[in-house]
């Protein structure tokens, strides 16, 4: 029976976490920032309607002016979806002034860092 009662605890512990309809992910095209200053410039979405698979939560990206990193779970508006879709939040944080183009969940961002 303990067995039993541990295997439930460990499936619903493990649980993936729902994506949020309250967090709206939204989708620069660009951004203008401080040096320090974080932003979510966009959602990386998967199938329409479901969260992306193998998403990992502690990736991070070295861009040429900063990092980019996973955020929180809630939708973003998808027009080849149709409206709201499950994404993840990508977070951009500026380390040094300057201007550059990354392509970010496969569309371009120019980000000015001040």
């Amino acid at each position: 029976m303990h067995r039993f009662l541990f295997l439930i605890f460990l499936l619903a512990a493990t649980k993936p976490v729902s994506a949020d309809p309250n967090n709206i992910i939204p989708a620069f095209k660009s951004i203008d920032v401080k040096v320090g200053q974080s932003v979510v410039v966009r959602g990386y979405r998967g199938e329409c309607g479901k969260r992306p698979v193998n998403v990992d939560l502690n990736r991070t990206r070295d861009t040429k002016l900063g990092v980019l990193s996973n955020g929180k779970w809630g939708v973003t508006k998808s027009d080849r979806c149709g409206g709201l879709t499950p994404a993840i939040e990508i977070i951009f944080s500026a380390k040094k002034a300057g201007r550059e183009t990354v392509k970010i969940a496969g569309e371009r961002v120019k980000i000015k860092v001040r």
